[in-house]
């Protein structure tokens, strides 16, 4: 069984790597990216993609320009831009080769609206998304559709999972392109280190669902398993918990234990983004009944370690 992770390198890509090539289930785990000339933003190198990804029995697709809410709404254009074109181009490849893969997307839940009361999976079309992550919401919308579409076509299957805000290690290290969980543990950590004040952005008190990484990980490495004996993954589900907690609750987890004991402001100048995202877990226990989450506090934890295990920035 041979496995190839687009944007392998990144945050999500990096820990799917790990859990994945410490299986014993799986035979070949290659991780690509534009650090080793895999682009997918560069059409010209196609036919050199559809070499590598011939070998592949499964693809998993972790390839995106995001970063925080500053950072997707400043650079809107080209978040649209870049992000419909990586996945328009995977997409067009795997049609060429002559074995399909499986592709399995991980699809953030800024594709569902904005204003919401549950996040269930038969709500991702029930309203606009929220402005301050249009530009890549929308093209989480348009990834749905062309799964839909290549399938339609071409007989190209994918896996769709809705995943809430991700955290825990080899994220990166700058605020303005973390995830949101770990650009507050990377600036308490620097904050301790340097003696400084910690600035939140916004008023911290949106609430989140919260998923460590390594948890998906594994929630990939079982979908691949459980594909492999003739199971259908074929309908789209939450990656959900059905619980959330605010910014200002996961400050209150991850302050003390990283030791820092200065103060804390809040730059209201920084928007928040929606009040609340919760996702609806009924179908996702119905199809992972036995599988247990990371302890909010225990990820918390692990992430704290990592920034400081790599500190200084």
């Amino acid at each position: 069984m041979n496995i190839i992770i687009i944007g392998g390198n990144g945050f999500v890509g990096r820990n799917i790597q790990e859990i994945l090539s410490a299986a014993p289930d799986i035979n070949t785990v290659t991780s690509v990216s534009r650090e080793n000339e895999f682009n997918l933003l560069n059409e010209k190198q196609n036919s050199k993609h559809e070499r590598i990804l011939q070998q592949a029995d499964y693809i998993i697709n972790c390839a995106a320009n995001v970063g925080s809410l500053n950072y997707v709404s400043e650079r809107a254009a080209e978040i649209i831009d870049t992000n419909s074109k990586i996945n328009l181009n995977l997409y067009k490849i795997v049609k060429n080769l002559e074995a399909k893969a499986l592709i399995i997307n991980p699809i953030a839940t800024c594709g569902f609206p904005g204003e919401l009361e549950s996040y269930n999976e038969a709500n991702f079309y029930n309203g606009p998304i929220h402005k301050s992550v249009l530009a890549y919401g929308a093209t989480r919308r348009l990834l749905v559709e062309v799964t839909e579409c290549y399938r339609m076509q071409y007989g190209i299957n994918s896996i769709n999972y809705y995943t809430p805000s991700m955290y825990g290690e080899f994220d990166s290290t700058d605020p303005n392109k973390a995830h949101a969980l770990n650009a507050i543990v990377s600036k308490v950590v620097e904050a301790k280190n340097m003696g400084t004040d910690l600035t939140i952005w916004g008023t911290g008190e949106p609430i989140r669902e919260w998923l460590y990484v390594k948890d998906f990980a594994r929630i990939i490495l079982e979908t691949i398993l459980r594909h492999r004996t003739g199971e259908d993954f074929s309908h789209t589900i939450n990656i959900g918990q059905n619980t959330g907690v605010s910014i200002n609750h996961i400050l209150d987890i991850i302050v003390p234990m990283s030791g820092y004991e200065g103060n804390v402001n809040y730059d209201l100048t920084r928007q928040d983004g929606a009040l609340s995202k919760v996702m609806d877990d009924n179908l996702f226990r119905k199809r992972f009944p036995t599988f247990e989450f990371t302890e909010l506090t225990k990820g918390c934890l692990n992430t704290v370690n990592y920034y400081d295990s790599i500190y200084p920035y």
